[in-house]
């Protein structure tokens, strides 16, 4: 996107209400929806976003605004869509699913995984199932209902970054548990590519991959900031 503005400012509305204004334009959704943030902070991130040297601009890199505006955009209109794709996870979680060997590794998962899944029992109140290999397999049906039972109870935005934490780490309950601020940036990274981990330090890190994983961590690290943020 081509800058087509000098100065990046605040608006305050109220004393929990804000906007953003590029020059004398007030700062819009790509839908053109109104843009009203909910306090300061989260405010002077996207201010941040949007307050670039560069004439060309990198959209991609707002995690703020881009979190904003699917809540705004797509999550208020489309809330159940976006429940039921978090609640796909389920089933092939991916904290769920154990390596049978080398038992270094096995170990590991059991060490590094086990306690998020008790702490998902606890946050539900039912058993989850933990499997051997790679081979998708049910949960129960309390498990899926107990879940969609906990989702609906957060915000849009929260929704929003839920979303988006699972589809980066392939866990449901490890999104979860940042949410519910159990586990930091750090774990959510590590717990998340575990195997890719331990498979880099027993036998070489790969370049390519190794610059992925760094990306990922970025968006990870930013998408979690925005939940502490919205407080």
């Amino acid at each position: 996107m081509k800058k087509f503005w000098k100065k990046v400012s605040i608006k305050k509305i109220s004393s929990n209400s804000f906007q953003i204004m590029l020059d004398e334009k007030i700062l819009q959704t790509p839908r053109k929806r109104k843009l009203v943030l909910p306090n300061l902070r989260l405010t002077q991130e996207i201010v941040k976003e949007w307050d670039q040297v560069s004439k060309n601009i990198n959209t991609n890199s707002m995690i703020f605004y881009g979190l904003i505006s699917t809540s705004l955009d797509k999550v208020t209109d489309n809330r159940n869509l976006y429940i039921d794709d978090i609640l796909d996870y389920i089933d092939t979680d991916l904290i769920c699913y154990r390596a049978e060997n080398p038992k270094e590794l096995v170990e590991l998962q059991k060490n590094k995984w086990d306690p998020i899944i008790l702490l998902i029992e606890k946050f539900i109140g039912t058993k989850v199932q933990v499997f051997q290999g790679i081979l998708p397999k049910k949960q129960h049906t309390s498990v899926h209902s107990k879940l969609n039972n906990l989702i609906n109870q957060f915000n849009i935005f929260e929704i929003s970054a839920l979303h988006r934490i699972t589809n980066i780490t392939g866990s449901i309950f490890l999104s979860l548990c940042v949410i519910k601020r159990k586990i930091s940036k750090n774990e959510a990274y590590e717990l998340s590519f575990l195997d890719e981990l331990w498979q880099s330090e027993n036998w070489g890190f790969d370049k390519e991959t190794s610059q992925k994983r760094k990306e990922v961590s970025i968006e990870l690290n930013k998408s979690i900031f925005f939940l502490d943020c919205l407080k």
